[in-house]
Order: C-alpha cells, then structure tokens, then sequence
C-alpha cells in the first residue's frame, strides 16, 4: 500500500472533517456539503481495487439499493459516484452515534431504558423493517451497530450484505452477519428470508430492555448452540408482560 495522502475534497464538493471509522474495505468521513452548508453528511468511500469482483459489485449494488429506499426511518442516501478507483456513497450524518453505543453507555451508568423509550425505538425499527420488506429487499445484518439515532429518532443504515430479492421473497443462501442475532434457520443453513430480519428485531428489542445481548456464550459455538437449541429469554419483570410476549413472538 503506498501511503499516499487521502484527498480532502470529494467531487469537488465534499470536504472531509474527520474520519469516523473504517472496516475492512472502507472507510467512513465525516464532511461539509459546499453547496449544503449547514447539513453535515456522511461519506463512505469504498476501495474498489482491493475487492474482488463480486464484492466490487456488492458495494456499487449497495449503493443503488440505498437510493431506492426512503423512509424516515432508514439512512437516507444522497448520492454515489467512483472516484479513484473509489465508490464514494454520502448519506445523512446521526448526530446521536449507534444503539450499541448507547446501550453500552447506559450499561455503564447501570441503567436501562425507559419502557415507553424501548417501545417508540422498537415501533420505529419495525417501520423501517416493513417498508424494506415491501420493498423486497433484506438487511440480514440487523445488530445495534447498524441502527443510528438522528435527534433520538432511529435510522437503520449499513445495508452493507443485504441483497435485491427479486420477484418473491426468495431464500437467499449466504450465511453472513452477526451470530448473536442470527435466527435459528440461518444457523441451520435453512436459508434466509423475511422472518430472519424479524428474529434480530426481537434480539435487539432483549438488547435495549437489558443492554445484554439475547443469545450469549462463550465462543461462537456457544452462541449458536444457544441460538438452535435454548429457549429465548424472558424480558426482566421491570417490563410489561405485554412488551415481553411481543419479544416472544
């Protein structure tokens, strides 16, 4: 890798304040729209030479997915282009950072949400769920870290695995995401539709009553073990029964 300066202007519009992460392919700015002044955004570039093929794809794919989808309760996309060798994707910045933040913030304070707080983000996270399952697609990677929170409204981003399901709510195969909301079939190799998405939402709706992750274990094995064979966990008492025999279903 030669250690060459990152620009500092995308698209001659785009200027980037600070970095806020990287992952394996890419990495994600914090930058100044010139034309928007008062609107930070987001800017994720993808390093397409790195990739192989398929992945190169995926991302651009991502990206177009992104534009299609609008809810208040999703990322909302911008625009993409490629720019050295780089797909360059801008979405809308959440001041408020990730869930898995938050929880583990609380977590250390001692403190859980509020019932009325976990009910608005649980209502919010299943209308962002049921506008992208009309809209065919799956995230498949629903986890704490992939919901942010914008003026303490949830916005589910980081559609980074999920695929196009054309036509029906086809099984998609592919066995991605994170084990601790990861359902049972997709453990099982049954394939992944629909009521996967909707497992994690329960995984995530334990994760914000209790700043604990649902299924946990030593190990990857563990977890799985759990996941395919134990019983989901109650909700603690501090909650009502009816929150609970939703977390159930």
């Amino acid at each position: 890798m030669g250690d060459k300066e990152e620009p500092q202007l995308y698209r001659k519009r785009y200027k980037v304040d600070k970095k806020l992460g990287a992952g394996n392919f890419g990495t994600a700015y914090l930058v100044t729209d010139l034309k928007v002044k008062n609107d930070p955004k987001v800017l994720k570039v993808v390093r397409l030479g790195e990739m192989d093929s398929e992945q190169a794809v995926d991302s651009v794919r991502e990206a177009e997915l992104l534009a299609k989808l609008d809810n208040e309760h999703i990322v909302k996309f911008h625009e993409s282009f490629v720019e050295n060798d780089c797909l360059c994707i801008v979405t809308e910045f959440c001041e408020g950072g990730d869930l898995d933040q938050r929880l583990k913030e609380l977590k250390k304070q001692k403190r859980t949400l509020e019932e009325d707080q976990v009910i608005e983000w649980l209502i919010q996270i299943l209308i962002a769920v049921q506008y992208m399952h009309k809209s065919r697609i799956l995230h498949r990677d629903l986890k704490a870290r992939n919901i942010f929170l914008k003026s303490n409204k949830i916005k589910i981003g980081d559609f980074g695995i999920s695929r196009i399901l054309v036509g029906t709510m086809d099984v998609a195969t592919t066995f991605t995401g994170t084990p601790y909301y990861m359902s049972p079939e997709v453990m099982k190799h049954d394939g992944y539709e629909a009521k996967s998405d909707i497992w994690s939402v329960a995984c995530l709706l334990y994760e914000m009553c209790t700043n604990e992750h649902a299924f946990d274990g030593k190990g990857l094995m563990n977890v799985i073990y759990k996941v395919v064979e134990g019983k989901p966990p109650e909700l603690p008492k501090t909650y009502s029964k009816e929150l609970n025999d939703v977390c159930k279903k």
